[in-house]
């Protein structure tokens, strides 16, 4: 099976395997001749920066065709963390308000509501089935003082994922937020902004974008009732009078969780990285990753190892997990030859992404069995 995107046009790729994506995805070319042209864009003052203004609506534009949204609608910020922070703080939430997550999801999505844990709200943790999250499991946790559920469309851990849709069905019934963490997923497989309330994204997985972007996706519906604790010179319409020294007005859009000036340099990549996806097809992402999941999965069967990801096709993504006391060590001795995967957690996980192929998987089929056994080199 071919890769999808040619491995000739990212740096690096002729020397490894990557499977990696779910850390973090190999640098483009396009990538590298976007940063320079943000440079260059630097030295021609005002000029520069109204292509910095063109390029920063072009990759809203975008990532809104990803969405099904619009760029009014999406919000670029400096990482999902500082997304996720800023809606739990524009909540007020109150003492003896809950808010609803799994024990699958990412720190980020965690931390911001342990914070607030201490000021006397409940954090409802929605356990596994069998490495599983049900949807009723979370749905069935909403009461009257639900103020939000968070979860991740696929979980970093193991890659499962969660049937957001189906969720939302039964979250928009009720007065609690549904926000949606796509990091893991955005890029590889179609999101609809119309089944969540509030979607969170990093810049530099999936997306095959650079350090440096959060994106926050508001849907209109309800997500624009939010009124942030922080506030900086982009939250806010501009004022010319003497007025600005009185009041302000946030903007009615997304833009009003964006404080100042953007990460440029990750724009300029993003807005080509998601022009590129694009073009590729989402969905024909989605199907070649999922091909190629099934013959890592067909792999890790015969080697006998503990895989906590589906084998439903509809139920994962792009990460594949096994467990493993040793995972550290089998990352580091595939990382030795070539091979390039995490190892964390108590489980190895396998990221398959557009530019992986059937070589990919035939390096990792030759070199994992020899490293579990124990074999010397």
């Amino acid at each position: 099976m071919k890769a999808l995107i040619d491995k000739k046009d990212f740096i690096g790729l002729d020397r490894c395997a990557w499977f990696f994506s779910g850390a973090e995805t190999p640098t483009h070319r396009g990538v590298e001749q976007a940063v320079t042209e943000y440079l260059t864009a630097r030295s021609l003052g005002p000029g520069g920066r109204e292509l910095n203004a063109e390029k920063e609506w072009s990759c809203k534009r975008n990532l809104a065709r990803m969405l099904n949204g619009s760029p009014e609608q999406i919000a670029l910020m400096s990482n999902s963390s500082e997304v996720i922070s800023m809606i739990a703080q524009a909540l007020r939430l109150k003492p003896g308000d809950n808010v609803i997550i799994h024990n699958l999801e990412f720190p980020s999505g965690v931390l911001p509501w342990l914070l607030l844990k201490r000021e006397g709200v409940e954090v409802r943790v929605v356990e596994h089935r069998h490495w599983e999250i049900e949807e009723d499991d979370i749905a069935n946790r909403i009461d009257e003082r639900t103020k939000l559920v968070l979860t991740s469309h696929v979980s970093y851990l193991n890659g499962v994922r969660i049937d957001y849709k189906k969720l939302y069905d039964r979250v928009s019934r009720t007065n609690a937020l549904f926000v949606l963490d796509v990091t893991q997923s955005l890029g590889a497989f179609p999101i609809d902004l119309d089944y969540a309330d509030l979607i969170v994204s990093s810049s530099y997985k999936w997306l095959l974008g650079v350090h440096g972007g959060g994106i926050l996706a508001i849907n209109p519906k309800r997500g624009f009732d939010l009124q942030p604790r922080y506030i900086g010179w982009r939250s806010v319409r501009e004022r010319i009078n003497e007025e600005k020294y009185e009041t302000f007005e946030f903007h009615a859009d997304a833009r009003r969780f964006e404080l100042g000036y953007p990460s440029y340099p990750t724009i300029y990549a993003l807005e080509y990285t998601t022009g590129l996806l694009l073009d590729i097809g989402v969905d024909n992402i989605s199907r070649h990753i999922l091909e190629l999941g099934d013959s890592v999965l067909e792999l890790l069967a015969t080697l006998g190892l503990n895989v906590t990801t589906p084998v439903e096709p509809e139920r994962r993504a792009g990460n594949i997990s096994f467990l493993c006391d040793n995972a550290e060590h089998i990352a580091r001795e595939l990382y030795e030859q070539g091979v390039y995967l995490m190892g964390s957690d108590g489980r190895v996980r396998i990221s398959v992404g557009a530019f992986n192929d059937s070589e990919d998987i035939k390096r990792l089929s030759e070199l994992l069995p020899p490293i579990l056994r124990g074999d010397k080199r």
